[in-house]
């Protein structure tokens, strides 16, 4: 398993932690929004600003729990930003000067001159190996 792959299913773990911890908040928050809209404010406030003022009230100790609430899923179903700035991509750098050399054509780092491939390449060609040789 390459290493991107694993961190990935590691950043979907943590993302289904932080949803489980963040559920009980959001469940809470819910639950007190659908009381207060069906059965009106406790201290019959007919004022829509006060009114306005319970919501707040209301939403503002869940505020954390909303967000991780969004970090989880976020994690959950991709994380992709993550994931691709700690591990870059899988493309072919060069081991010496990490020069990407996806789109080179010859034998060598077109930076520095190093052979591209592995060490067993450079043994079955001889003439890919070092020119001092």
């Amino acid at each position: 398993m390459k290493h991107k792959t694993w961190f990935r299913l590691v950043l979907k773990a943590i993302g289904v932690l932080l949803i489980g911890f963040a559920a009980s908040g959001v469940a809470n928050l819910l639950a007190n929004m659908g009381y207060l809209t069906m059965y009106g404010d406790p201290y019959v406030v007919t004022s829509v600003r006060m009114s306005n003022w319970i919501y707040w009230q209301l939403l503002s100790p869940h505020v954390g729990d909303l967000v991780q609430l969004g970090l989880g899923l976020y994690l959950l179903f991709g994380g992709r930003w993550i994931a691709n700035l700690a591990i870059p991509s899988n493309r072919p750098y060069c081991p010496e000067c990490g020069y990407d050399n996806s789109k080179a054509t010859g034998k060598r780092c077109p930076e520095c001159g190093v052979p591209i491939g592995s060490t067993e390449d450079t043994e079955a060609n001889p003439e890919s190996g070092d020119p001092s040789k």
